[in-house]
């Protein structure tokens, strides 16, 4: 869906220029430096897409993303990336500690999509990443 959008854009004269730079399938990127991030759900997207979060952090820094709504709580170091549905669950990043952060965060607008009148893509599915096989006593394998 987001490569259907970008293709639109590199068509169409008014955008095309701007669209050939843009290098992303997501619509949006937020640059979020030395702030914390409270409890929130993102309203623009839709339910089954997901956000991506990528964190930088000086070393003295110790950030955590806390997915409130599954209670867990992770690190959330330099050069951890993070991809969920940031519209269904609450998310936040409390005090980090000493030194910087920064996180890039990937996110699609589901205003853009009608604007361009591109079909929503549905829910991630685990079969679209990983084959399955089973064996001959009926158990289940994965394949990479």
């Amino acid at each position: 869906m987001g490569l259907d959008m970008l293709r639109k854009l590199r068509k169409n004269e008014g955008t095309k220029a701007i669209a050939k730079s843009w290098q992303s399938v997501h619509s949006g990127v937020a640059i979020i430096s030395n702030r914390l991030s409270p409890s929130h759900r993102d309203s623009k997207g839709r339910p089954e897409w997901f956000d991506t979060l990528v964190s930088f952090a000086a070393p003295g820094a110790h950030p955590r993303l806390l997915l409130e709504d599954l209670g867990l709580d992770f690190d959330y170091s330099s050069g951890t990336v993070m991809s969920f549905c940031g519209t269904i669950l609450k998310h936040e990043v409390r005090s980090w500690g000493d030194g910087d952060r920064i996180c890039y965060a990937h996110f699609m607008r589901e205003s853009i999509r009608r604007r361009l009148d591109v079909p929503p893509a549905g829910w991630v599915y685990r079969d679209s990443y990983v084959e399955e096989e089973y064996d001959e006593d009926g158990d289940f394998n994965m394949v990479d």
